[in-house]
């Protein structure tokens, strides 16, 4: 029996779910939908495992404080007998646990998570996680940025600050990818899925230890559905038709100064990724642009870390 645990990741707008769907669509593999408890969880495990086995009841609690998981469609009572038959000694064991429930729930037997954001913490995920396997799902930069600026609910607001976004997410995954080696981690360009969907599938099919079924091309037909189950269903209706060329291309729909900004940002990276690039060189106004940007991001950043209790501090000190 298959024991890989896959683990979707990527920057956000980068076709993740596009790749889950497919994937979800397997007879045998049942993949969430951003679940988001995996990680946060992982980091504050030590509130969970006690010498004498693990503390099903602060578990349970955690669990279903996060609206994410709530959203994963299952009820309390059952991952509370799930885990009284198991009685798992570790973190690790339980969210299996937990995870074999959602699979069975689709009648399946195997499953795995699409999360984006974890692509900055594969390291931990793949300590916990032995049998985890990484699909690092990439596009190109300033597809990914037009994405961004067409929604208003999430994510960055100016194409500077998606292009930043873009860099940090993709050179912090491939980083850590770097680390955990080829049998663990598989990069994927979102673009090659929509060029070419079953040798793109099969390729992952393989990296994943699963059978390839046709059936997997064909998400779509369950794609109205998935889409009215989510948060923001209109950002998801376009996984309710079979995958499609041409549905965002930066060289039709950005515009001329927004491409030398991204390119600014992004092109580096762009070019070791493969990508073509258009090579316009930067005006003096662009790259102070580019500067103050990185700056503002920087601090962002840095407030996020330390959050409001750290800030307090901060001012405090200060005086």
């Amino acid at each position: 029996m298959n024991s890989i645990f896959p683990f979707f990741v990527g920057s956000g707008r980068s076709g993740t779910t596009l790749f889950r769907n497919v994937f979800d669509a397997h007879p045998e593999l049942a993949m969430t939908h951003e679940a988001h408890f995996v990680l946060p969880m992982a980091l504050r495990r030590s509130r969970y495992e006690r010498a004498g086995g693990l503390d099903v009841g602060a578990f349970v609690a955690d669990l279903y404080s996060n609206s994410n998981f709530v959203r994963q469609g299952l009820e309390k009572y059952a991952v509370l007998a799930w885990l009284d038959d198991v009685t798992p000694q570790t973190y690790a064991d339980a969210v299996r646990t937990v995870f074999q429930l959602y699979a069975a729930r689709q009648g399946k037997t195997l499953y795995g998570d699409k999360t984006p954001g974890y692509v900055t913490h594969l390291g931990v995920l793949a300590e916990q996680f032995p049998e985890a396997r990484f699909v690092h799902i990439i596009r190109d930069a300033r597809d990914v940025a037009l994405a961004y600026l067409d929604r208003e609910e999430w994510g960055p607001s100016t194409m500077a600050d998606a292009a930043l976004y873009w860099t940090s997410r993709v050179a912090r995954g491939r980083a850590a990818g770097s680390a955990l080696g080829p049998a663990r981690y598989r990069e994927v360009r979102y673009e090659d899925m929509v060029e070419d969907p079953e040798t793109t599938t099969r390729v992952l099919c393989e990296f994943l230890g699963l059978p390839f079924r046709a059936q997997m091309l064909e998400f779509h037909r369950y794609g109205a559905d998935f889409a009215e189950a989510t948060a923001h269903p209109d950002a998801f209706r376009g996984l309710a038709q079979p995958i499609t060329k041409g549905m965002r291309d930066w060289r039709t729909q950005m515009s001329p100064d927004d491409v030398i900004l991204v390119e600014a940002i992004t092109g580096h990276l762009l070019r070791d990724l493969g990508y073509e690039v258009t090579g316009a060189t930067a005006s003096a106004a662009v790259q102070a642009r580019v500067a103050w940007s990185r700056t503002a991001w920087q601090a962002k950043r840095a407030a996020a870390r330390i959050g409001p209790v750290g800030r307090r501090v901060r001012k405090l000190v200060r005086r």
